[in-house]
């Protein structure tokens, strides 16, 4: 009864803080293939994400992704809506390593991005960090952990140019450089 228990707690715990699960290797990137519309489920209003735009979803295996566009809250998204980068045709990078960072420009002096590994209620979940300045709080005051937001090898990104030795790139509505030789460009 003990182990059912604990088990149990442990299993509450695991789908209580889904954000950073994801961000640690079970995302996936895909672009939409048209517009789609979802209710915001924080404020009971409508969100479009616009054809062409690329966003991170978890691959369940089933007819539907799970975005997260919040830290305590996901969108069911069909996905027949979506496409991997680069099957219409346009430029992508692959990424082709493990523990690629995602910076704000086209340089390692800029800050890379980071997810808040405690999970606080804080809308802003995900940040820019340098390592010589990890706030130890969110932008509400809650404890933070800052750990750097990873995708795994061989996911797909949008390719928007290259400046400086890395790729830019963009999805969840934010610019990225990803140093090119942890990536290829097809």
């Amino acid at each position: 009864m003990k182990r059912l228990i604990l088990f149990t707690l442990s299993l509450i715990a695991l789908c209580a803080q889904p954000a950073d699960i994801m961000a640690q290797g079970k995302d996936l990137v895909v672009v939409m293939n048209r517009n789609y519309t979802y209710e915001d489920p924080r404020w009971n209003q409508s969100v479009t994400l616009k054809q062409g735009e690329a966003i991170t979803v978890v691959d369940d295996g089933s007819a539907n992704y799970d975005y997260w566009p919040y830290p305590a809250a996901n969108v069911v998204i069909p996905k027949k809506v979506t496409r991997l980068a680069g099957t219409k045709g346009e430029h992508y990078i692959i990424i082709n390593g493990t523990n690629v960072r995602f910076r704000e420009g086209p340089s390692t002096r800029y800050g890379y991005y980071c997810y808040n590994a405690e999970n606080t209620a804080s809308v802003y979940h995900n940040q820019f960090i340098h390592d010589n300045n990890k706030p130890k709080t969110d932008d509400f005051g809650l404890a933070a952990r800052w750990e750097p937001y990873y995708l795994p090898k061989g996911t797909r990104l949008p390719y928007l140019g290259q400046q400086n030795g890395f790729y830019k790139t963009k999805f969840n509505n934010n610019i990225f450089y990803i140093s090119a030789k942890y990536c290829i460009r097809k």
